[in-house]
């Protein structure tokens, strides 16, 4: 007793001598009884109040907080005050605005820099006779490859030592704008070329041909050829031309981004004629890009004062000193931002040791029920509460500096880039202004230049708890109220890794630059790192950072447990709610090999680990579960955050059933913009647990939102794999590899190189197309390598085709009957013959506009062909049995697919690979129209042109996009933006509207993409404007996009409509069959299919769907097929 009292003495005397700095008076308190005790709302009413030491802690911990609240409150203002000036400095408006070159120069951002003028020779007074071609020139198939036409050996004249010619073939440049208008009056680059082949074959030492083959080559993109043309150029140009050939040398390794070696040549050009105004123009852009602004500004006056009408050169005169102007402040931008920094992490690491100061002395402090300690955000507010000061928004303003320092430690600044001097100074500051930018809109930063003066009224700075208890009421209620904004600025960075307008490089790998990958060398060497099993599944995961999403220290600091402390028991596992419609819709189609990888547990051990994956290694797998669960009982993020992490714990654990739950629920409260991390886990699950449909749906919506993501692409790849579309499984890869070479630690380059080298193998013993040997009747067709795949993904390219020689079953088959027309029982009412409608092309009126005369020889033919088209002879083909050609169910299994793909062959491969059609390549390099889809106009009244009558009749709706051919049509330009593809065809097809191969472009861009009534338009368009050889073109691609989209009788009228133009061509007459087979008619089908064959006995689609036909109309297994179809 005594004891106790001298203690309560020695309080008391502590007491009164602090009494003036603890504010005694508003914290204690004498009882009637003469006792002095702490107040109950006290700070210093104690879990344990006989503790004297916690006592004496408890007041210098108070002491602590209080200090470090005043020393960050002056800290934010010195960042408040540094950040306002970066803000400022980074406008470039105003400074801009105030300085006259900046203003002559106009936008910087706009000043192409690699600009280099496509010089013809013009400039040295050459005769337009000498290079000029004809207006009347035609042909376009040939192009100049200086390498075939002439041999040249090393010559140090034409600066082949230099290490950007040593190594010519691996550089790369753009395509550039084909300025025709200045080298010839040619209708199209296509012509100029072929007229330059022929010029050079004729005179293959003329380096002004040479000179004007490399300009064809850089307005085509192709750096290695235009190379080999410039060689022979300087090589044969006479020293008074030496320089125009030395001129485009170096203008050419200058867009090939070989500054040095560029300026070697240009001033080897200026060596031969100083008075090339171009040649200074193009050493002042590269010598401005690299900083050396004097010496750029020096060739930028030589190049004016020979041609003072150089408008280009005083403009980028005019930008090169604005650019002068501006390193000053980038200097001073470089200064402040290390301080900026500096000081950020100085704040950073103050506030970390306040917080944790707080949450000390709170714990100290006598314990209220269900309050929860770990909690930074409910600290903060109970520390207001008790000190009177901004304690909280202290702390949200820290969140914004941890915002802003992460940007400038982060990948998207770079030390480096302010460093450097010339242009790319200007890329450093349009990054900074994104930075302030998104800060501002996602982080209030108007609330953080707001600076807090500490000798305002305490009861103005304190926290209201009623506020302080709605916000808590609305982070509790998650089922109804979604998150804040300010809640989800915290974790969202607004920059993604690989944005859906990526700029891909075509020329760096081997696949796109080696015509000859994979070589064999290739692999026997990488035979040893080949995967295991080549048709395994692996698991895929879309990063949350490559989205932009940061998840920091979630599941560490943000729920009270730092990452160096175990978290109490009990720990629950973190469960998302079923969706039980979604379980009910999923089935499993297949049984895969799924590879167990550790790059999921990596992944996730890092978000554990705040990035550092070694620092969560020693954590049990239960304890990361936990932490996910609290994180998202404390809705301490977005919802779809936490419940993605879950759903990667769950796959972690190898519980697919719990993880598909977990993205299920993420999936309906994603938002749009990020739907796409969701979208992959979530088809990698479903294609784990064989649900192979819906594993497609989902990712083929990621693909939508963004064509360029590596984990969507490799998804992709794998269910091509499963279904064997070699050719857009392979397309997949290289997009991965082209995007992100170390995907999934070169899983995805190791995979390609692999199937690459297999299906070299493959195409040693049998080449595509040349499965069938003279003579042959195919039979055995499974799904192979894909070509396209129709709506439901059936008609695929095919890998194993069974065959059967002619003379082995020619006694017991009465196919080869209908194929030999050996049938006597009724060869003189049905034998074949090339003459049988002779009468049509007799009466075929002249004009396309004579409708009626047209629609009357017409209905004759189709009166013609209802009377003779019994291809099984009189009884019809229903009389006949499986036994009587004998035909067996093995020998007819996927047989349906022959139709697809052959279909596909003659509408589509036939028509790109005629060697006389050539798609126009300078479509690419067309500015895109504002019109997203092509408007081809018709050359004739639609009423008067029996054709487009006809063809008007098509239903148009409901077209949707079919993936696998845009895919193969944007191959064709290498040019993989499909929405700007279309927008660059509209406008060549408003360029040259007579152009029957831009309206068949079009109409080929418009069906692939699901465009019905623009598609039919167009190839209308084009079948008009067509030479009448070419003619049926359009209409065979119209009739194949017809039956992809199940138009089956829209399809067969359009192909009768091509063949009643051509009524003697075999390809019309498959068509004409192929459409009969899809709709069952299997009598008018036979015989088509038997015509086609009398122009052309060994016409192998007419062979091959002919016996697939059969099949379908004997087997019933095989006719579910196409009826499913």
């Amino acid at each position: 007793m005594f004891f106790c009292k001298f203690i309560l003495c020695i309080r008391f005397l502590i007491l009164i001598t602090c009494a003036e700095r603890l504010q005694a008076s508003s914290h204690w308190m004498v009882t009637e009884s003469g006792l002095i005790q702490p107040r109950l709302d006290s700070p210093f009413e104690m879990a344990r109040p006989y503790d004297f030491l916690s006592f004496l802690k408890q007041e210098t911990r108070w002491d602590e907080i209080i200090k470090m609240h005043h020393e960050l409150s002056k800290k934010q203002k010195f960042l408040d005050d540094l950040w306002t000036d970066i803000e400022k400095d980074t406008d470039l408006g105003v400074d801009v605005g105030k300085d006259e070159n900046c203003m002559r120069a106009g936008p910087l951002n706009m000043i192409d820099w690699y600009h280099t003028p496509l010089e013809d020779g013009t400039i040295k007074n050459i005769a337009e006779e000498e290079f000029l071609l004809p207006s009347s020139y035609g042909p376009s198939i040939d192009v100049p490859d200086c390498k075939k036409i002439s041999s040249l050996t090393f010559s140090m004249f034409t600066f082949e030592h230099l290490s950007s010619m040593i190594k010519r073939t691996n550089i790369s440049i753009t395509p550039e704008y084909p300025s025709l208008d200045i080298i010839s009056p040619a209708a199209s680059v296509e012509q100029f070329g072929h007229w330059l082949a022929g010029a050079l074959r004729k005179n293959s030492s003329s380096w002004l041909h040479y000179n004007l083959a490399a300009l064809f080559w850089r307005i085509k993109g192709n750096a290695p050829k235009a190379l080999e043309c410039c060689r022979r150029a300087v090589h044969y140009a006479p020293r008074q031309y030496k320089d125009i050939a030395l001129l485009n040398l170096g203008s050419l390794l200058y867009r090939a981004k070989k500054y040095a070696d560029a300026i070697t040549i240009l001033n080897g050009a200026l060596d031969h004629d100083s008075h090339n105004s171009i040649a200074h123009f193009v050493l002042g852009n590269i010598y401005t890009y690299l900083g050396e602004f004097n010496i750029s500004l020096a060739h930028y006056k030589v190049s004016l004062g020979i041609n003072p009408k150089m408008d280009i050169a005083k403009k980028h005169k005019y930008a090169t000193l604005c650019h002068v102007h501006l390193g000053g402040r980038i200097r001073n931008l470089k200064v402040k931002i290390d301080k900026l920094r500096e000081g950020l992490s100085e704040y950073i690491l103050k506030e970390s040791m306040w917080i944790k100061t707080q949450s000390e002395f709170l714990k100290t402090m006598k314990p209220i029920d269900g309050y929860d300690y770990k909690n930074v955000e409910k600290n903060c507010a109970k520390m207001s509460e008790l000190t009177g000061l901004r304690i909280s928004e202290i702390k949200m303003l820290g969140d914004r500096y941890s915002l802003i320092k992460y940007f400038f430690d982060g990948p998207i600044y770079n030390d480096r880039l302010m460093e450097v001097t010339g242009t790319a100074n200007l890329d450093a500051i349009y990054t900074l202004q994104r930075i302030v930018s998104h800060i501002q809109r996602h982080a209030n930063m108007a609330d953080i230049l707001v600076h807090f003066n500490k000798d305002e009224p305490i009861e103005d700075q304190t926290a209201k708890p009623e506020q302080i208890a709605q916000n808590e009421d609305a982070q509790s209620d998650v089922e109804k109220k979604t998150q804040t904004s300010d809640q989800f600025s915290e974790f969202e960075s607004g920059i993604f890794l690989y944005p859906p307008t990526l700029k891909i490089n075509r020329n760096e790998e081997d696949f796109d630059k080696d015509a000859n990958w994979p070589s064999d060398a290739m692999c026997t060497q990488a035979l040893h790192i080949f995967p295991d099993n080549m048709e395994a599944m692996y698991p895929v995961f879309l990063p949350l950072e490559n989205k932009g999403i940061r998840v920091k220290n979630l599941l560490t600091d943000k729920i009270g447990v730092p990452l160096g402390e175990e978290h109490e028991l009990p720990w629950h596992p973190p469960v998302c709610p079923t969706d039980k419609e979604g379980k009910k819709s999923y089935k499993q189609q297949l049984i895969t090999e799924v590879v167990e990888s550790d790059l999921l547990r990596q992944k996730l051990l890092e978000y554990v680990g705040d990035g550092e994956v070694e620092k969560a290694e020693h954590m049990q797998d239960a304890e990361i579960g936990h932490r996910i669960y609290v994180a998202m009982k404390k809705n301490t993020a977005p919802k779809w955050i936490t419940q993605v992490i879950a759903s990667l714990y769950w796959r972690v654990r190898g519980n697919r059933v719990n993880a598909l739950h977990c993205l299920q629920a993420a999936n309906k409260v994603v938002p749009p913009k990020y739907k796409e991390v969701v979208l992959v886990s979530l088809g990698s699950v479903l294609i784990e647990m064989g649900c192979f449909e819906e594993a497609v749906a989902a990712t083929e919506e990621a693909f939508r939102l963004n064509l360029y993501e590596p984990a969507t692409n490799f998804l992709l790849g794998e269910l091509n794999m499963i279904k064997r579309h070699r050719r857009t499984h392979m397309f997949h890869l290289k997009q991965v590899v082209r995007v992100e070479p170390g995907f999934m630690n070169g899983l995805a380059k190791n995979l390609l190189n692999a199937w690459a080298c297999i299906m070299k193998e493959v195409n040693k013993f049998q080449e595509i197309g040349e499965y069938f040997i003279e003579g042959d009747i195919c039979t055995q067709v499974e799904p192979g390598i894909n070509m396209v795949c129709e709506k439901g993904g059936e008609n695929c390219h095919m890998t194993n085709i069974q065959c059967f020689s002619s003379q082995e079953r020619s006694d017991t088959s009465m196919i080869m009957k209908l194929l030999e027309q050996h049938d006597k029982t009724y060869q003189s009412k049905d034998l074949m013959s090339d003459d049988f409608f002779n009468f049509v092309i007799q009466r075929m009126p002249s004009d396309r506009t004579e409708r009626l005369a047209h629609q009357a020889n017409y209905d004759h033919m189709m009166k013609a062909v209802e009377t003779i088209l019994h291809g099984c002879g009189p009884l019809g083909c229903k009389s006949l049995q499986p036994a009587d050609l004998a035909l067996t169910e093995e020998e007819c299994s996927h047989h349906y697919i022959q139709l697809g793909y052959w279909l596909h062959i003659v509408s589509f491969k036939q028509l790109f690979s005629d060697t006389n059609i050539r798609i126009p390549s300078e479509i690419v390099t067309m500015n895109p129209s504002n019109k997203k889809i092509p408007e081809c106009k018709l050359v004739s009244e639609p009423l008067e042109d029996f054709y487009y009558e006809r063809l008007s009749r098509i239903d148009t709706e409901g077209w949707q996009p079919i993936m696998t051919l845009t895919h193969q049509f944007a191959e064709l330009f290498n040019y993989f933006d499909y929405v700007t593809l279309g927008a660059k065809i509209a406008k060549y097809v408003e360029a040259r509207p007579s152009s029957w191969v831009a309206a068949l472009s079009a109409s080929w861009w418009c069906g692939a993409g699901g465009h019905g009534a623009c598609a039919v338009r167009c190839a209308a368009a084009a079948h008009a404007l067509a030479p009448q050889h070419y003619s049926p073109y359009p209409l065979r691609a119209l009739v194949a996009f017809l039956h992809m989209h199940s138009k089956g009788k829209d399809a067969k009228d359009v192909a009768y409509l091509s063949f009643y133009g051509s009524p003697k061509s075999k390809i019309e007459a498959f068509l004409v069959a192929i459409s009969h087979t899809y709709l069952e008619e299997f009598d008018q089908a036979v015989w088509m299919y038997r015509y086609s064959l009398v122009f052309d006995e060994q016409f192998k689609p007419a062979k091959a769907c002919l016996h697939a036909t059969m099949c379908l109309m004997l087997i019933p297994e095989a006719k579910k097929g196409i009826r499913n179809k």
